[in-house]
């Protein structure tokens, strides 16, 4: 190889990085995809929650547009004040799940498909992306989502709706299989390349302190990002490639089908962690760029989703702190005489209150914000898209109806984030509705730049 002099090759980068033209070129001379791309999102992330949400504890303050500050998030979107613009909150987005829904599982099946009962020969959004990318596939992950196929949201191509797989609920053999895809670490090719690599990111000290536009040096960040992923790509584990270690957690009760006592539920936080740790790695060593993962089961009935672990109990007690309070008949003003079931967050009922349940829909919440650090901290949050949602929508009854979902990332610069989008009236059976999740995620489609969907519905236009 030529060898170039550090005066000159400071040079050149320095000039390339002025013109925006660095990426283009370490791409090619080091013979691989640089991922960051610009006004594309490179990876996508579904993230299912069960049960919807007590909607005027999750509400934002602002009805539309611009989110002024963190103090204009609700008590359920809280723990994301520290991201509030890295958000897209959509208000009132019908879910569309299908006719005839009106059960949390057959609503579960529909919210990825828009469908509850579609057809073998179609598949899930998640899929359908996968499919137009090439020879990806769906990472499909669960924490503790039982074994029943009819209530799993993700749906392969030529599976029954009734017959889905079910999602690998068990961390360390998630781990265990993907650090199969990893590949050699220490082949003297790897060497070679970390050490161009290293090269080139030793030059953004001084590129850094060039004089450059606000967008060039925004540009520049995803160069750098993009080539540290690289570096960590070619054998280099720092982190971004080590989540296949023994520790990582497994759960002994991943294919149980008995329910859980207050004790065994604990584990679920770790659990859930755990499995966003597991797409973060495969995110980062490229392994994998859309991924699924639904979180427990979306029905309160037969302590099939459950409250008792303690960071939610702990937050049940912090929303009493702040004055939230059950209501009766979901009605926020007229307060019940008392918690009539004070143990429901160590023991679901089929209505739990509305306490607990806006205790649980923060923690689902805390869990995203802890996805968005993961995938900051591994340099991958600008040119990523997460899409969380639940399956039920105003909470009033079961159905499509005022749903709520909250979309968060860079997702390679095309989105316009730190703002709440009101979707209409939120009703799935009134022609007058604006947006529901059909044109949602057409849109997540294309800013993945994927532009031909076989279903018409996939409309986009939301974002």
């Amino acid at each position: 190889m030529t060898t170039v002099t550090n005066r000159s090759r400071r040079k050149l980068l320095l000039n390339m990085a002025r013109t925006g033209a660095l990426l283009p070129f370490a791409g090619q001379m080091l013979g691989q995809n640089v991922y960051a791309q610009t006004g594309r999102a490179q990876r996508v992330l579904f993230l299912y929650y069960p049960n919807g949400v007590v909607p005027y504890n999750w509400r934002p303050a602002q009805f539309d547009g611009g989110i002024g500050g963190s103090q204009e998030l609700s008590f359920g979107l809280g723990p994301l004040a520290n991201w509030h613009d890295r958000l897209i909150v959509l208000r009132n987005l019908t879910l569309d799940i299908g006719s005839g829904a009106g059960a949390h599982y057959n609503d579960m099946r529909g919210i990825l498909t828009g469908n509850k009962d579609i057809s073998a020969s179609s598949a899930s959004i998640d899929h359908l992306i996968a499919e137009q990318l090439g020879s990806e596939s769906v990472l499909s992950l669960g924490v503790r989502t039982g074994s029943k196929s009819d209530i799993m949201i993700s749906k392969p191509r030529n599976v029954g709706t009734t017959e889905r797989p079910i999602p690998n609920n068990d961390p360390r053999d998630v781990a265990a299989k993907l650090a199969l895809g990893i590949g050699d670490v220490d082949s003297p090719q790897s060497d070679e390349m970390r050490r161009i690599y290293e090269a080139i990111l030793d030059d953004f000290d001084s590129l850094a302190n060039a004089t450059l536009d606000t967008a060039r040096r925004s540009k520049l960040a995803i160069h750098e990002n993009a080539l540290k992923r690289l570096k960590d790509q070619s054998g280099v584990q720092v982190g971004e490639c080590a989540f296949f270690s023994t520790d990582v957690l497994s759960d002994p009760y991943a294919n149980s089908t008995q329910a859980l006592s207050q004790t065994e539920w604990q584990m679920f936080p770790h659990l859930c962690r755990a499995q966003i740790d597991n797409i973060v790695g495969a995110f980062s060593c490229g392994l994998h760029r859309v991924a699924t993962l639904q979180l427990s089961k979306g029905d309160e009935n037969g302590n099939l989703v459950n409250y008792s672990y303690d960071e939610c109990w702990q937050m049940a007690q912090q929303a009493l702190d702040q004055g939230i309070k059950p209501s009766q008949n979901g009605d926020p003003v007229t307060p019940m005489t008392r918690w009539y079931n004070e143990f429901a967050s160590h023991s679901a009922s089929h209505r739990p209150g509305d306490v607990p349940h806006t205790a649980q829909v923060r923690w689902y919440h805390s869990l995203l914000a802890y996805t968005l650090e993961q995938l900051n901290h591994k340099g991958l949050l600008d040119d990523t898209l997460v899409v969380m949602f639940s399956e039920v929508g105003d909470g009033s009854q079961h159905g499509g109806a005022a749903g709520s979902v909250t979309l968060a990332g860079g997702a390679g610069g095309a989105l316009n984030t730190g703002r709440i989008i009101h979707c209409g009236n939120g009703s799935n059976a009134d022609p007058q509705r604006i947006w529901g999740t059909h044109q949602l995620f057409g849109d997540v489609a294309r800013l993945m730049g994927v532009n031909s969907l076989p279903e018409a519905h996939w409309s986009g236009g939301v974002v």
